[in-house]
């Protein structure tokens, strides 16, 4: 029998991964978003979207994921009316979709890599990204729905890159931009949405994702979720590991700095950097779309350490299709890095599970150094 014969099959593959995936399900979430998640669902079955958003409850979230949230509430409701919307079940339950879109999203990168480098190149990228400790951790253990946002923008990127249809991009791109807004960082670094009918799908998919919530004027409903985003955190960094992190955690980005808040700094940091990435521009696309990501969540403020999450996607890809040993290997020792990066506020916050205390101790001592590697990996890759 040929070693390729021995190879599993990218089913077998799926099957074993989702299986592990699903074990690591039952273990606590971060406790302060499951919260969240938990009353978000149980609230979007019984007001519906019409009523979900109001000034006296915190409902501070675009309305891509409640759809989901809705659809496992209702699913719960009918199918086990016994589970409480606060118990681990159902804890599990609201893990199970971001569980998906991390396979998804590596049946994508299994795709991408196949149609030019083969399948065994493009198992191995499956592998490294659903096997990926900062993916699994975020979604099977943490409970955040980053992976989801990534696999959209993902999805976005194949479309226009390897299918060359726009306005499914356009689409695909207004709902990875519905789940999580840090999903802007994609535009830039691609020009995704080009022209003017890419831009009306973008802005009517938007619309008719946030109608439901906004009725008479989903528009002013766009203005009036992002507002109460903007207002929830106005941090330098929020447990990242990036620039603004060289100043400490959790520092008020509306300090001065020569006459300009730290908030507008961070935009003009990001900004000379993407003009630097476009000039640094090289024929692999995926790598240039991967800068613009890891350079989006290095350099702007209000940063959690979740929100790089899309970067690994794009890099795993550039990676094997330049079969760089060198990208890989930054590839998994910056993996490790933003393991240890999420693990740090998830290990914090939920401090009734007493994780580590010592290694938090030393994380928060040491968080400069730490955000002095983060930033020193994003130069290296510039200037390589």
């Amino acid at each position: 029998m040929s070693l390729k014969n021995k190879i599993p099959n990218l089913k077998t593959l799926i099957v074993v991964v989702f299986i592990l995936r699903l074990f690591l399900s039952w273990l606590p979430p971060m406790e302060i978003d499951h919260t969240a998640w938990r009353a978000w669902s149980a609230r979007m079955v019984e007001l519906g979207p019409t009523k979900f958003y109001s000034p006296e409850a915190f409902t501070a979230n675009p309305p891509g994921w409640l759809y989901v949230f809705w659809l496992l509430g209702e699913i719960k409701t009918s199918l086990f009316p016994r589970l409480s919307f606060f118990s681990s079940g159902y804890d599990f339950m609201l893990k199970l979709p971001n569980n998906l879109a991390d396979l998804a999203a590596g049946g994508l990168i299994y795709l991408i890599i196949k149609k030019k480098k083969g399948d065994k190149l493009a198992k191995l990228g499956f592998l490294l990204y659903t096997l990926n400790p900062a993916i699994w951790f975020n979604s099977s253990v943490f409970g955040q729905f980053d992976g989801s946002a990534a696999f959209f923008g993902l999805l976005a990127v194949y479309l226009l890159l390897e299918k060359k249809k726009i306005f499914l991009a356009a689409l695909a791109f207004a709902l990875a931009w519905a789940i999580k807004p840090q999903a802007i960082a994609l535009a830039p670094a691609l020009g995704l949405i080009t022209g003017f009918k890419g831009v009306f799908v973008f802005i009517v998919a938007t619309l008719l994702l946030y109608w439901p919530f906004f009725p008479h004027n989903p528009f002013a409903g766009v203005i009036y979720v992002f507002q109460q985003m903007a207002n929830l955190y106005s941090c330098t960094t929020c447990f990242t590991f990036n620039f603004w992190g060289l100043f400490g955690n959790w520092r008020s980005d509306m300090v001065l700095f020569l006459g300009l808040p730290f908030l507008y700094w961070g935009i003009i940091l990001f900004s000379l950097s993407l003009f630097l990435i476009f000039c640094l521009k090289r024929a692999n696309p995926y790598l240039f779309i991967a800068l613009s990501i890891l350079s989006f969540n290095m350099l702007m403020t209000r940063m959690h350490e979740r929100y790089v999450l899309p970067f690994f996607a794009f890099f795993l890809i550039a990676a094997i299709l330049l079969k760089s040993k060198r990208l890989l290997m930054v590839y998994i020792f910056f993996s490790l890095f933003n393991t240890l990066n999420v693990y740090y506020p998830y290990a914090y916050y939920n401090n009734h599970l007493q994780l580590t205390p010592g290694l938090i101790v030393w994380l928060s001592r040491h968080f400069q150094f730490l955000s002095l590697i983060g930033l020193s990996i994003f130069i290296l890759l510039l200037i390589t």
